[in-house]
Order: C-alpha cells, then sequence, then structure tokens
C-alpha cells in the first residue's frame, strides 16, 4: 500500500520471515516503511514458534536424516497458528532460511524419494575424497583459476558429497531433482523448482566468486547420474514466485503474495545481530555454534572448515561445528536446562573459573566439521553425575552435580567457540579481518551461564543484538 506524505511516497512492506532449524520454526513478520528507499520504521507484528521431531541417527547406514513431511506439518501448524493470531492477507513478501547443507531429492514426479540428510551427516567420507581429487584435477589442468581450498564443498558434511551419496544409491536413468532444505519449502509454498540461492548452492560447489557452478562440479555428478541437472542459483531476496494458490485459501494469504529466494540459518542469524562492519562478528548459539565475521575478502580452508559467504559488498567468514545445544539436548530436556540455568548463579560461575576447569570438547559423536575439520574426531566429555537428571529436584547433592556437569558441558562450548576466532584469526592475512566484536544470537543466548562463560573465554567485545532469531534476521534482506 502506498500513500502520500508532504510530498513524499511512503511504501509498507509486511514481511513473514520463517526459520527453519534443527528442533522447529520460527516465523517473524515484520512491518517496514519507506521512503525513497530509505526504512523509515520498522515494527514487529508476532513471533511464533513450533516444535519437530529431532532428526534420526541410522545405526546401520550412518546416516543422520529426518523426513521432510515433517517440514511441511510443522510449516502447516505454524502457519495456523499464525492465521489465528493476525491477518494473514496484509502480507507482502514471504521468505525462509533453512539450515545449511541439509538435502535430499525428488523423483521425475516432483515427490521425494530419499529422506533429507542432515546438516551434521558426515557419512559420505569416501564421496569427499573424490571431490578434492576433482577439485585437484581440475586445477591441475588450469580450467579453474582459483587455489583448491577456494570452495565450500569440501568434506564430508558438504551438500556435494551428500548428493553423491544419494545418486549413487538410485538408477542412472532417472532425472532427479536437487533439493535443498529451504528448496523443498519454497516448492511447497510456491511451486518454484530447481532453483536455490547462493548462501545454499556454496556447499554444492557452487563458485561464488565467479557466480557460477564449476565443471568440475557438474562433470562429478554425471558421472554418477548423466540426466542430473544442478538448480539455477539467484541471490537471497530475489522473487522466485507468487504464493501456491491452495496455500492462500488455506491460511488466508492474498494471492499476489511474494514468495522470495532466502538464505541458510546462520546467515539470517547473522542479520538479525546488526552486525554491520568489518570487525564486527556474530556467534549463533543454537542446536549447533556457528561464526561469521565480516571481511572484504574471501577464505576457504579444507583444512579447518573455514568459508565464505557473499553478503552484499562484504564477505561472511565463518564456519560451524557440531557443538551446541543439541548436545545439551542429549542430556537433559529444556525443562531440565531451564531450571538448571536458574539454579546456577553468578557466584557459583565464579567459583568454577575459579577452579582453572578442563577445556572439554563437547560433542554426540565423533566427528567435527570446523573449527577442525575431521569426520572422526572424538568428543571430550565431563564425566556423568551418578544420579540422573530426573532426581535434580529430589536432592541437593544430585543438584550440585548436575550443575557442575552443565557448566563443564558450556565452558567446553565456549572454549569451541573461541578455537573458531582463533582460526579465523590465523586465516587472515591482514588486520582486515581481527574480530573486534562480538554479537551473540540463538536459543543459546537466553542462558546467562553460557553468556558469562563466553565472556571469560573470548577475547573481543561481547555486544547485545538488535534480535536474536533467524527468522527476523531473514526479514532484513528484504528491502
Amino acid at each position: 500500500m502506498t500513500y502520500s506524505n508532504n510530498l513524499q511516497k511512503q511504501k509498507t512492506k509486511i514481511i513473514l520471515g520463517i526459520d527453519l532449524g534443527t528442533s522447529g520454526l520460527r516465523a517473524c513478520i515484520v512491518q517496514k516503511t519507506f521512503t525513497d528507499h530509505k526504512l523509515l520504521h520498522e515494527e514487529i507484528i508476532v513471533e511464533h514458534a513450533v516444535s519437530i521431531p529431532s532428526a534420526v541417527k541410522n545405526s546401520d547406514t550412518n546416516t543422520i536424516t529426518q523426513s521432510p513431511a515433517l517440514w511441511i506439518d510443522g510449516l502447516n501448524l505454524l502457519l495456523s497458528n499464525l492465521k489465528q493470531q493476525t491477518e494473514l492477507s496484509a502480507v507482502t513478501h514471504l521468505i525462509l532460511d533453512a539450515t545449511s547443507s541439509t538435502v535430499l531429492l525428488l523423483n521425475p514426479k516432483k515427490n521425494t524419494c530419499t529422506d533429507a540428510l542432515m546438516y551434521n551427516d558426515t557419512h559420505a567420507v569416501q564421496q569427499a575424497i573424490r571431490i578434492d581429487q576433482a577439485l585437484e584435477l581440475a586445477r591441475q589442468s588450469n580450467s579453474i583459476h582459483l587455489k583448491q581450498n577456494q570452495n565450500g564443498a569440501h568434506g564430508a558434511s558438504s551438500t556435494l558429497a551428500k548428493v553423491m551419496s544419494l545418486l549413487e544409491a538410485i538408477p542412472k536413468n532417472k532425472n532427479m531433482v536437487i533439493c535443498h532444505q529451504i528448496d523443498y519449502l519454497n516448492y511447497y509454498l510456491c511451486g518454484a523448482l530447481n532453483i536455490t540461492d547462493e548462501n545454499n548452492a556454496l556447499k554444492l560447489g557452487y563458485d561464488l566468486i565467479n557466480q557460477a557452478w564449476p565443471d568440475w562440479v557438474a562433470d562429478l555428478l554425471g558421472e554418477i547420474n548423466p540426466n542430473i541437472q544442478l538448480p539455477k542459483v539467484v541471490k537471497p531476496g530475489q522473487f522466485l514466485k507468487k504464493i501456491n494458490p491452495n496455500i492462500a485459501e488455506s491460511f488466508g494469504f492474498h494471492p499476489k503474495l511474494k514468495v522470495m529466494a532466502g538464505t541458510t540459518d546462520s546467515i539470517a542469524g547473522f542479520l538479525a545481530s546488526g552486525a554491520k562492519q568489518p570487525g564486527d562478528a556474530v556467534t549463533s548459539l543454537g542446536s549447533t555454534i556457528a561464526i561469521k565475521a565480516i571481511s572484504n575478502r574471501p577464505i576457504f580452508d579444507s583444512n579447518t572448515g573455514l568459508y565464505s559467504h557473499r553478503l552484499g559488498n562484504h564477505w561472511l567468514v565463518g564456519g560451524a561445528s557440531n557443538s551446541g545445544g543439541q548436545v545439551l539436548r542429549h542430556f537433559y530436556s529444556i525443562e531440565q536446562l531451564k531450571l538448571l540455568n536458574h539454579k546456577i548463579t553468578n557466584e557459583d560461575i565464579q567459583a568454577f573459573l575459579n577452579m582453572k576447569p578442563e577445556a572439554f570438547y563437547p560433542l554426540i559423536t565423533p566427528g567435527e566439521r570446523f573449527p577442525i575439520l575431521d569426520t572422526q574426531y572424538p568428543p571430550k566429555l565431563p564425566s556423568l553425575p551418578k544420579c540422573t537428571a530426573i532426581e535434580i529436584n529430589q536432592s541437593i547433592p544430585c543438584l550440585q552435580a548436575h550443575k557442575l556437569f552443565l557448566l563443564q558441558l558450556l565452558n567446553g562450548m565456549a572454549h569451541i567457540e573461541a578455537l573458531c576466532y582463533q582460526a579465523l584469526s590465523k586465516m587472515s592475512e591482514t588486520d582486515e579481518i581481527m574480530v573486534k566484536n562480538v554479537y551473540a544470537v540463538g536459543s543459546g543466548t537466553l542462558s546467562h551461564v553460557w553468556m558469562k562463560l563466553r565472556e571469560h573465554q573470548l577475547p573481543a567485545t561481547l555486544c547485545n543484538s538488535i534480535h536474536n532469531q533467524a527468522a527476523y534476521g531473514v526479514t532484513q534482506i528484504i528491502d
């Protein structure tokens, strides 16, 4: 809607941002008012979240998978709940973010023929070796001009390695469609197929510097299935299609609602923080720990798992660890974590730090992506309390034991975050990427214990974020 005010045209956009994470979906509806392309006013109208079942660890195949039907069920529930809270017909733009490197295949009838391999799945070790070999051959033949490490498809957790593994289990004569997690939801919402954003495309091998698919990526996939087509790549915020009429009717959207290309969850989290200049960095404290720092140039390092995303005129340099909230949820329920966080005082934290505690490396299973790229990297966990978590309220000694255990886990995660920034610092050839300010986003920011331990570990100024959720951050792509 537009109207005149002091001879200036004002335009209002109402943007629905949706974040699909590992444990649920969040929505944030933001109203923005512009004049001459400048933001005058912004207001959050409503926020809402729903949970979905966790991914499954398959011991027989050593894979970590999730049914995409869970995403659709969660999305439908989220939209149904939003419909009860606000008038969705006023929404003008819809944009999503989702976990990077979560991927599945669609068959020729556009139905799922595999479960999704999750972002932290690292079973495709042999495929990762072949990727490095193909990239090295391409470099030696001068068919590429980049150094070997300037690519985001390294490692068994890369999207490319997972797609290779999925394709190898399917007959070659089938025309399969590669779908990142976000692509699958966009297809459901508006019918856009075989199209993805450049941030999600990075770990499939897309060359962000030259903004093209390298020949070696197409050749590598073509050897497995000659009918495979790499998706069209667009910039985040680009118009995809109008909302599916059936979706519009079901949830009350305007039939002209625009569905826009989104981004990864960590980039959306970055955008939520308010970081805006070189020297600023953002840590996403969610199911995993992900860091991003603003740089004037890209950095890639296959040894540490460091990679770079393009964002406007800058680059976001960083990576993601397998440690984080998913480790905490392995030992505790949300209610138990809330209780323990409430019981741990600042005096408890200081007394713990005065003990000069051992630096643990909390992982659920072997395998790390960043700051160490090693599919077999071992967890280093503190000793479990002898009493179970359900006994916390029944015994003071049990409560004390679990307070210490949680402190050890969170301190280990703060240590990993510090290692991430050390790895970034070592790769920086100039002072332009030296991190001065660290913002934090994600559910982990709600833990005063985690935040206090981070203050002790990180050699930078810790700043308050504008918002701590990716669902808000992804709305910032729309201007």
